[in-house]
C-alpha cells in the first residue's frame, strides 16, 4: 500500500488534472447524447458547455478561484439557454473538486468570496435544473444542497491547507534545530581540539627536552660506558617516533576538518586490501594482483604508490567504470603499478595531472597506456633506491 502510495504521489499532477477534467468531460457528452427527449439543437449546446464546465479542473492549480467561478457560471448560463448538464450526474463532481481546490490552495480572505460567488451561480443552476420545484421548502433544501456541495469540501481543502502549513512549519524548526544542534557540536569540537592541541605541544616538548637530555648523556659516555651511551641512543630513536607521533596526529586534526582518517598514520601499499574494500562497497568492483617478494619501501614511495592507485580507483568509480584490476610488481629497481578498468574515461590524463606531478618528483612516470575497446589503463614506475628487501 505504501509503495502504491508513493508511486501515484510521483505522478505529475498537471497531467493527473488532464485526465480528471477528461474523464469527466466523457461522462458528461454521453449523458448529453444518450439522454431522452432532448432535441438536436439543446444536444449540441450541452456538449459544448460540457468542454467549458470540465476544462476548468485541468487548470485548478493556477487558478483556483477562477475555474470554480467559471464552472459555476457555464453551469448556471447554459441552464438558462436550454441546456441539459443537469441530467448528468456527473455534473456535481466538477463543482466539489473546485470547491476543494479553492480552500487547499487560496487563503481564507482570497477563497471566501470566490466560494461564495461560485455557490451563487450553482445554486442558481440546481433552481433552474430542478423542474418539480413547488414549495419554498423544496426551494430551500435544493439552496441547502448546494450550499454542502460547496462548503464541505472548501472545509476539507482548508483543514489540509492547515496540516501541510504546520507539517512545513515543523519541518523548517526541524531543520533550523539540526542546524543549531551541528553548529554546536562545530563549537565543541574546536574547543576541545584546542585543548588537545595544547596538550600535545607540552607532550612533544617534553619529548624533545628527553631527546635533547638523552643524547646528551649518551654523547658523555660513548668513551667511559659505551652499553650505557647505547641505551641512551636507543631511548633517544624511541622518544623520537613517539614524538613524531603525537605531531602526526596534531597535524593531521588540524589540517582535516571532516576526514575521519586523519589522525590516522599516512597509508601505504599494505593497506590496499582496506581501498579496495571501500571501493567495492562504492559499487566498483576490485581485483589485486601481486608479483614479486614485497620489499620495505621508504615512506615516500609506500605513499605516492598508494596514491595513484587510490586516485585511478577514485577515476573510475566517478565515471562509473564496471570494473578495475590493480597490478603491483616488486622488481629489483623499480616499483610498478598498473591499473585496468572496464570501462572508458574520456580525460583520464587530465584528470591524474596532479599525481603524475607527484610521481615525477620520485623520478618516477605515470602514463596512460592503450587498452583497447571500452576500457582503461595507465602504469606507473617509481625508483627504489634504497629501499631495502625484507
Amino acid at each position: 500500500m505504501r509503495a502504491a502510495l508513493d508511486r501515484i504521489a510521483g505522478f505529475d499532477a498537471k497531467r493527473v488534472d488532464a485526465v480528471f477534467a477528461a474523464a469527466i468531460l466523457i461522462e458528461l457528452e454521453l449523458e448529453s447524447w444518450l439522454a431522452h427527449g432532448v432535441s438536436d439543437s439543446d444536444r449540441i449546446l450541452t456538449a459544448v458547455a460540457a468542454v467549458l464546465f470540465a476544462s476548468p479542473i485541468a487548470v485548478r492549480r493556477r487558478w483556483p478561484a477562477g475555474a470554480l467561478v467559471f464552472c459555476s457560471a457555464v453551469a448556471v448560463i447554459q441552464e438558462l439557454l436550454g441546456g441539459n448538464l443537469g441530467v448528468s450526474n456527473g455534473v456535481l463532481l466538477a463543482p466539489v473538486v473546485l470547491a476543494y481546490s479553492a480552500g487547499a490552495w487560496l487563503d481564507p480572505r482570497r477563497g471566501l468570496g470566490p466560494v461564495a460567488l461560485g455557490y451563487t451561480l450553482f445554486g442558481g443552476f440546481v433552481l433552474l435544473s430542478d423542474t418539480n420545484l413547488s414549495s419554498f421548502g423544496e426551494i430551500a433544501t435544493d439552496l441547502l444542497f448546494a450550499c454542502l456541495l460547496f462548503a464541505a469540501p472548501w472545509s476539507l481543502g482548508r483543514l489540509v491547507r492547515e496540516r501541510g502549513d504546520r507539517a512545513a512549519a515543523f519541518g523548517e524548526l526541524a531543520v533550523q534545530a539540526a542546524a543549531e544542534q551541528r553548529e554546536r557540536e562545530r563549537a565543541a569540537i574546536a574547543q576541545e581540539r584546542v585543548r588537545i592541541g595544547g596538550e600535545l605541544q607540552d607532550i612533544i616538548a617534553h619529548s624533545v627536552s628527553a631527546m635533547v637530555i638523552q643524547a646528551g648523556g649518551a654523547r658523555r659516555l660513548l668513551r667511559s660506558d659505551p652499553e650505557r651511551a647505547r641505551d641512551s641512543i636507543l631511548t633517544v630513536e624511541q622518544t623520537g617516533r613517539e614524538a613524531l607521533a603525537d605531531m602526526r596526529r596534531l597535524l593531521g586534526m588540524l589540517r582535516k576538518d571532516d576526514d575521519p582518517r586523519a589522525l590516522a598514520p599516512q597509508p601505504g601499499l599494505d593497506q590496499l586490501a582496506a581501498l579496495l574494500d571501500s571501493v567495492r562497497e562504492a559499487g566498483l568492483a576490485c581485483e589485486l594482483r601481486s608479483e614479486g617478494e614485497p620489499i620495505d619501501l621508504t615512506p615516500g614511495i609506500d605513499l605516492v604508490g598508494y596514491r595513484v592507485i587510490e586516485e585511478a580507483l577514485a577515476c573510475a568509480a566517478r565515471h562509473r567504470c564496471r570494473g578495475a584490476v590493480v597490478g603491483v610488481r616488486y622488481r629489483p629497481d623499480w616499483l610498478e603499478l598498473e591499473i585496468r578498468g572496464e570501462g572508458s574515461i574520456p580525460d583520464l590524463d587530465e584528470d591524474l595531472r596532479g599525481m603524475s606531478e607527484r610521481v615525477g618528483l620520485y623520478d618516477g612516470g605515470l602514463e596512460t597506456v592503450a587498452a583497447g575497446g571500452d576500457a582503461f589503463a595507465l602504469q606507473a614506475r617509481l625508483p627504489l633506491g634504497a629501499a631495502v628487501a625484507t
